[in-house]
């Protein structure tokens, strides 16, 4: 029997220690300090039961962002969630790695130090075929292939405009594209508004207080500011933070490349070598050109030259991928240009003998020019800049909207000014409530689907030195003065001047002892001629004033007397000092 005893009380002893180990792990969602309003000292409030503060202090109230961000998870529950969130990361996490392996193929073409356009362009075509046998591009690459095949069949002019190449890879940029949308809805699922509400509470009912940073008084009315949190498990944060390092990744690479294609776009601008000629080649066939021909070809060279040095410096300036910069227009039009100057340049030189070297030789150079510029041009319009410049964005994009699943928009702290809440007493309560409306309520006004996932109670009084005046009825004895026995103890009304102070500690000493201490008058009759003496002296109260003692001092009679006394329900009129602001 006294075994058994002992076991019942050793597990009943380890099950309340188990249970205060887990009270004390469990982290409180917001902590609140009281900073006094004349010394401006910090005094932290206590997380659980009813806490004391002063009634004229100021209450800054700090949020603790992950324990909202698990209690919010507990509270509405994360399985749907969880399976919605996992999903999208498989979803985004194979997107982004089959972008990151295209763009590692493109990249791999244009970093050949092959120059030439015709040969990067095959290199171009080559990448198409390594694309649809790579076993992580293979399914989207045929899938997009056949649509291809499927247009052209209904429209056989299309590969004059488009590209399959190109074609192909716009398509994977349209499941980039959808990302963004995706986690956004992901995003809008998972967040829940947070609120933090305060409250008087007194004996007529209940008010309702202003917190700075969560909500705007204005006109009598409550504004919520919008403030929420995202229920997401640290292990998917991680997962989070994963794809924003493949999106930086896949960001980085997508400007090298495009920094790459304009560095190859520049080394192939010196192959129209012979521009630089051409002035030597004109003057020295100015013998048989006629001044009219002479000023054509003249103002053609020049014109074209202007052009180039135009495209050379705005490829060393500008920044492909961030730049509003279109290399590929800027070309076309060039290349428009030169095949006006070309029929007005060839009709010209046709015109003239053709057995002088120098004008065989200036014909070949426009002949070479033009086909340079074709080969580039052509080069130029099968290389997939548009794509790569669209990934970047893209992916920039993207790496911002991961980040926002690691932000909760809740505020460090919130103030709560007791000094500006109205009107209010010692004793009266305050309460502090934590809230979670879900986000498809939180446009609502005012909300009634919330949580309370936690509240806080106080109780307001008069921590520092504060006086108050009574009045009373005080039994005075004259113990020098010579008197009937049966007198011993003589009636007399009396008022008060009490300095008290209030305890951050004690409920007990705050509503039963409250004491007091201060000077107090007095109008007896000791002498029983029926004019009241004066008498003032020094007074203790006790039991929230309601009993009283002390010494005192008859200066009509010039004699002491000590007394015991009761305060009366109600204060002398007047200012009183020291209470609430």
């Amino acid at each position: 029997m006294h075994q058994r005893f002992l076991l019942l009380a050793i597990g009943a002893l380890f099950g309340w220690s188990h249970a205060n180990v887990l009270l004390a792990q469990r982290t409180p969602l917001f902590r609140i300090e009281e900073i006094s309003r004349n010394s401006g000292r910090i005094i932290p409030v206590v997380d659980s039961g009813l806490a004391i503060v002063d009634i004229n202090s100021k209450l800054r109230i700090s949020l603790h962002r992950e324990a909202i961000r698990s209690k919010a998870m507990d509270v509405a529950g994360k399985g749907q969630l969880d399976r919605a969130l996992r999903d999208r990361v498989r979803r985004i996490e194979r997107i982004l790695r089959e972008q990151e392996r295209l763009v590692g193929y493109i990249r791999q073409t244009i970093e050949t130090p092959q120059q030439q356009p015709d040969s990067l362009l095959l290199l171009l075509r080559q990448t198409m075929r390594d694309i649809g046998n790579d076993t992580l591009l293979r399914a989207s690459y045929n899938q997009y292939s056949r649509e291809y095949t499927e247009r052209l069949r209904a429209d056989p002019t299309l590969r004059e405009r488009e590209d399959r190449f190109l074609y192909i890879l716009g398509r994977y940029n349209e499941s980039l594209d959808s990302l963004r949308g995706e986690l956004r809805t992901l995003e809008k699922a998972a967040r829940v508004r947070f609120s933090l509400r305060a409250f008087r509470k007194d004996p007529s009912g209940g008010t309702r207080l202003h917190i700075e940073n969560f909500d705007q008084f204005e006109q009598g009315q409550f504004y919520e500011v919008e403030n929420w949190t995202l229920m997401i498990s640290p292990e998917q944060l991680q997962q989070m933070q994963n794809l924003r390092g493949l999106a930086a990744t896949l960001n980085q690479g997508t400007d090298k490349a495009l920094q790459d294609f304009r560095d190859k776009l520049f080394q192939m601008l010196p192959a129209l070598s012979c521009l630089e000629q051409f002035p030597t080649e004109l003057r020295l066939a100015s013998e048989t050109i006629p001044l009219e021909v002479r000023s054509i070809l003249d103002r053609s060279w020049n014109d074209v030259r202007q052009q180039l040095n135009t495209l050379r410096d705005e490829l060393q300036t500008l920044s492909p991928a961030t730049d509003a910069y279109d290399v590929k227009g800027r070309w076309s039009a060039l290349r428009m240009h030169m095949d006006s100057l070309y029929q007005q340049t060839l009709g010209s030189l046709m015109a003239l003998p053709q057995s002088n070297i120098h004008v065989r030789n200036l014909m070949q150079c426009v002949e070479q020019t033009r086909r340079d510029i074709d080969r580039i041009d052509r080069f130029i319009r099968s290389f997939p800049s548009q794509y790569l410049r669209r990934v970047y964005l893209a992916s920039d994009e993207l790496a911002a909207e991961v980040l926002r699943f690691e932000l909760d928009q809740i505020p460090e702290v919130g103030i709560l000014e007791l000094t500006y809440t109205g009107r209010r007493e010692p004793g009266d309560e305050l309460l502090i409530q934590a809230l979670l409306v879900p986000e498809e309520e939180a446009s609502t006004a005012p909300s009634r689907h919330y949580t309370i996932i936690e509240e806080r109670s106080a109780v307001m009084i008069q921590a520092g030195a504060h006086a108050i005046p009574r009045v009373g009825l005080l039994m005075g004895n004259p113990y020098t003065l010579q008197q009937p026995e049966a007198a011993r103890f003589r009636f007399s009304p009396s008022a008060a001047l009490l300095v008290k102070f209030g305890s951050r500690r004690s409920h007990f000493y705050n509503r039963f002892l409250a004491p007091g201490i201060g000077i107090v008058t007095a109008s007896p009759d000791f002498s029983l001629d029926g004019i009241p003496e004066f008498a003032a002296g020094i007074a203790t109260t006790l039991f929230r004033d309601i009993a009283s003692a002390g010494w005192c001092w008859n200066f009509g009679l010039n004699q002491p007397f000590y007394f015991i006394g009761i305060n009366l329900p109600f204060n002398l009129p007047g200012m009183p000092v020291g209470t609430a602001q």
